[in-house]
């Protein structure tokens, strides 16, 4: 979903809890997994002007869109947008200094379906791996699915923090962090119901004690850091 300017206001936290997670130094390789629209990978190159950043994305039409702004932007030189493969990266064990995956302000319509194992892999001793995530930690129906995505919410990863937790811990990360980023959702949700107050997917996900939003519906941040041997 795309996000309105003043929503990706509301968001900002988002953004530099992943900043302040991938502890950066000025130079180094990162890896954008489900890049998008390339926003994050650009604003990384910006932040760091020695950073080599790589974006991967299944969506040819967003990754083709991507690279004419990192072209426009001037950052061509330090930015790039390959094309994803579904279930693996195509890259040797070792290769980047972070990996970010990034699902609230920034998600693609494609996600691909690549473990905790597999990010692990591709990074070097040292390096770390942040993502951010939508999660359902109940069964949602077909029909509020359905709602949902009629406001925009067309992306849910069916887990639990607890999952996110052991599935970073089993893949031989370190320093495990999983947060709540839900109350900075909420605020851009109810920025974003201007548009159709009474829509169902609105009602199911902020009104009422049986709110959505908020208890089967979260909003993550997930950290670990891959060991030195």
């Amino acid at each position: 979903m795309k996000w309105e300017p003043a929503e990706r206001d509301v968001l900002a936290p988002v953004i530099q809890r992943l900043r302040d997670g991938l502890d950066l130094s000025d130079e180094g390789r990162v890896l954008v997994l489900c890049s998008a629209h390339g926003t994050l990978a650009m604003a990384l190159a910006h932040w760091t002007p020695g950073l080599q950043v790589l974006g991967l994305e299944l969506d040819d039409r967003l990754r083709r869109e991507a690279q004419a702004s990192a072209i426009a932007c001037g950052l061509s030189d330090r930015v790039a947008f390959e094309r994803a493969t579904y279930n693996c990266i195509p890259y040797p064990d070792g290769t980047f200094d972070a990996l970010v995956s990034e699902f609230i302000v920034d998600g693609t319509p494609k996600p691909t379906e690549i473990g905790q194992a597999e990010m692990a892999r591709v990074i070097k001793p040292g390096g770390t791996v942040v993502l951010t995530d939508v999660i359902a930690t109940e069964p949602v129906s077909a029909t509020v699915r359905s709602d949902l995505a009629e406001v925009g919410l067309d992306y849910l990863c069916e887990a639990t923090s607890t999952d996110f937790r052991r599935w970073m811990t089993a893949a031989g990360l370190d320093e495990v962090e999983v947060a709540d980023l839900t109350p900075v959702a909420v605020a851009a949700w109810h920025l974003r119901r201007r548009r159709d107050p009474h829509a169902p997917g609105y009602v199911q996900l902020l009104d009422g004690p049986r709110s959505l939003l908020g208890q089967t519906i979260l909003y993550i941040y997930a950290r670990g850091k891959k060991p030195i041997a």
